[in-house]
């Protein structure tokens, strides 16, 4: 299936390092398998050899071990076969999902009008250069464009909408009906390397514009009719409105009970988001100390919460059958409430299984439940598996299951108490480090230390606001609330002492894709020597440890990159930004190019997440200014390329195209890159615009020469180049496609 989707993905749009993750994590679980088929095999082979030497007393044992032999690779023929046909379903939903998306654009871009939309999502509040906004996302139905063409007509549509907007009149709430006087803008989804993918979301949820600003009003129930509005979405949107009353009576009852520091800790703990409440100090604190997951509802809040319940029932003398069922239901209500994100669903359908396994008498096998669950997902939104939260709630689940145990039992010299903790954290965490430094760019140490004190006290906080929020619709109880309060405030206390200490944090950025294929052969080595438990594996398991710590400390220090210089480009629409890192000498330059001076407050966080994914924080970077408009000026130079602003100021052959040495050119006139191609100089990888253009070109000469002579050419957004083809195939944009990094 991983397969099946990453091709067809790819056929569209660029595979990033993370989506070829997710192809060696399958690669190895592939031959992990393998390997086990081939070891079961041989063990039954050895049994029938022994039971054959006494054919005659032993024929129901030799038909036993046949039976054996016959079930295994049956059901290795049988799965290969559901693999392939699951492979093939996948891939033709993914073509037939984008398709849909990029074939039906919408004709409502950039139009200004009212828009009629359903609020199907909580409104967060984010804060805006001072201004309070509401964030959320809504199904749209039709629009009455401002135009003189088609003056108060209403025109049916559909997708999904981003909008952010000042709350100026009645509180906007789940499943609500409005109408928003706004422009809808395109939106902007360009691909980045150690950047959250926002393409794919955007196609999976259907999103076809943002709206940023506005007026609104409500829709009045008598008006539904006009605006052509069915019955089912009706009743959809009084399911809604009810889950959106019961959202907002629990953040007033946490309002009403907890201090102003915890009041929006309590509701994101209960409800999951409010991430523009929390603010960002406290969100990078989390962030910092590997517990941010707690903030978004998981598998430990849907287990937290069926343990109670289970435990409610057993002390109400409530058969374990029963209890079950009430778990099951609960779980399911619980669902609903907090909407249906990947790890929410995924946890609660294991729950599900579980229970059933139990209802039904059969044991639950948890690996191969976490595997029913994920084809289920995959079989119904296949483009989940480029979702981060997709991707850290499977990973970390399953390195749970896998590691957990074996490393529980392998680690002998710590107390049960401190040893449960720390084994969890790690567990959770081996299979997912790629994915963490790709999306994080960091190891947290601190994230250890967290696990064995934060952790705890926010699932005590947890559970006792699940209590007190049922306890206190029949009567008040303030004491309960105040030792809450007092349990949040430590946890923020000592989480925020922990994550500032900048000693448990260690910045690597991504990893190389051959440091990835290597961690996880030695991942592969690492759970084979612990399940065996054998006393001749001790020795290895401890060089495994080292194995892979010594590839993190590899990518930590830069070697891999020693004498090398990383460019990368961060895709921003209203700048042009360019990174020069040296990630061995933990250095960088950032050129910025802003035309007329725009201010770039807005973009400084893509610019600080693009250094830290090269490993380089901040503080050792340095930023300038460069004119795309002016002369020529060599922005930077060493023994391998160079990298330049270019205006044709100079004669051609200073440029020594023919000279082994890589040259990026930065340039804001197009007729250049004609003179190039004149020059015999081959443009290739060309995406249309009238604004700017990425030209990447190779000698054309040798192959030698064409593989070592690689030029960059980029161009200004604010000058037009209409005398440059817009259906060419030989052009890549600067700031509105992806463009992969260049190593000089």
């Amino acid at each position: 299936m991983i397969f099946g989707i990453l091709g067809a993905y790819e056929r569209h749009y660029p595979l990033l390092d993370v989506n070829w993750y997710c192809v060696y994590t399958w690669v190895g679980y592939l031959v992990y398998t393998a390997i086990k088929i081939v070891l079961r095999s041989n063990v039954i082979k050895q049994n029938k050899s022994l039971y054959s030497a006494d054919n005659v007393n032993n024929i129901h044992s030799n038909m036993s071990l046949f039976i054996q032999w016959f079930t295994t690779y049956k059901l290795v023929i049988v799965t290969v076969c559901t693999s392939i046909l699951l492979g093939i379903m996948s891939n033709y939903h993914v073509h037939k999902q984008i398709n849909d998306y990029v074939g039906n654009a919408p004709f409502y871009s950039h139009q200004e009008g009212e828009y009629v939309v359903l609020v199907d999502s909580p409104a967060e509040i984010t804060n805006i250069d001072g201004v309070v906004y509401k964030k959320l996302t809504a199904q749209l139905f039709g629009v009455t464009p401002y135009k003189d063409t088609a003056k108060n007509t209403y025109i049916q549509a559909h997708g999904n909408l981003k909008i952010t907007i000042e709350e100026r009149g009645p509180s906007i709430q789940m499943g609500q009906f409005l109408i928003i006087k706004s422009t809808p803008k395109s939106m902007y989804l360009t691909e980045e390397n150690g950047a959250i993918d926002s393409r794919s979301r955007a196609i999976r949820n259907n999103i076809k514009g943002n709206i940023f600003g506005g007026t609104y009003k409500l829709v009045l129930a008598n008006e539904l009719q006009q605006y052509s509005i069915s019955p089912v979405t009706v009743y959809y949107a009084r399911l809604l409105s009810f889950i959106g009353y019961m959202r907002q009576w629990i953040e007033e009852t946490m309002i009403q009970h907890l201090s102003d520091r915890t009041k929006w800790l309590g509701a994101s703990l209960i409800l999951g988001g409010h991430y523009g409440e929390l603010g960002d100090d406290i969100l990078r604190q989390f962030g910092y100390t590997g517990i941010i997951h707690i903030l978004s509802i998981s598998g430990s809040h849907i287990a937290l919460l069926f343990s109670m319940i289970y435990g409610l029932c057993r002390l109400s003398h409530i058969k374990k059958r029963y209890a079950m069922i009430g778990g099951i239901v609960i779980s399911i209500m619980y669902c609903c409430l907090v909407g249906f994100n990947a790890p929410v669903v995924r946890s609660t359908v294991m729950g599900i299984c579980m229970a059933m396994a139990y209802l039904l008498g059969r044991l639950y096998a948890a690996k191969q439940g976490l595997a029913m669950t994920g084809i289920l997902f995959l079989l119904y939104d296949p483009l989940l598996i480029l979702d981060i939260s997709f991707q850290l709630s499977f990973g970390s689940t399953y390195g749970l299951l896998i590691f957990g145990m074996p490393l529980y039992r392998w680690v002998t010299i710590l107390p049960p108490i401190l040893k449960a903790p720390l084994v969890l954290s790690v567990s959770a965490q081996l299979i997912m480090i790629p994915f963490q430094l790709y999306y994080f760019h960091y190891l947290s140490i601190a994230s250890l230390i967290a696990a064995l004190v934060v952790t705890p006290l926010l699932d005590i906080c947890i559970v006792l606001l699940f209590i007190a929020s049922i306890i206190n619709s029949i009567l008040p109880i303030s004491l309960l609330w105040l030792c809450i309060d007092m349990l949040l405030k430590l946890a923020l206390t000592i989480n925020s002492y922990i994550a500032n200490n900048s000693m448990l944090i260690i910045w690597i950025g991504i990893m190389p894709l051959s440091f990835v294929g290597a961690y996880m052969i030695g991942l592969n080595a690492l759970y084979i020597m612990l399940i065996s438990l054998k006393q001749r594996f001790s020795v290895g398991i401890l060089i495994t440890l080292l194995y892979l710590v010594s590839i993190l400390g590899i990518s930590y220090s830069g070697i891999y990159f020693k004498n090398k210089t990383i460019v990368h480009i961060v895709p921003l629409k209203q700048a042009h930004v360019m990174i020069l890192a040296e990630p061995y000498y933990k250095r960088a330059i950032v050129y910025i190019d802003a035309p007329d001076g725009i201010p770039m407050k807005a973009s400084e966080y893509r610019i600080i997440n693009a250094l830290h994914s090269v490993g380089i924080i901040l503080s050792q970077a340095k930023v300038e200014r460069f004119e795309t408009t002016g002369h020529n000026r060599i922005l930077y130079e060493n023994n391998m390329g160079t990298v330049m602003v270019y205006n044709r100021q100079r004669e051609e052959k200073k440029l020594q195209l023919k000279d082994t040495k890589q040259t990026i050119l930065v340039t804001a006139q197009s007729h250049i890159a004609h003179q190039l191609a004149e020059s015999k100089i081959l443009l290739y990888n060309v995406y249309p615009t009238i604004k700017s253009r990425f030209f990447e070109h190779f000698n054309f000469g040798t192959k030698h020469n064409r593989a070592e002579n690689q030029h960059i050419l980029l161009t200004m957004p604010r000058s037009v180049m209409r005398d440059i083809d817009p259906d060419s195939e030989l052009l890549e944009l600067w700031g509105y496609h992806y463009i992969p990094d260049k190593i000089i």
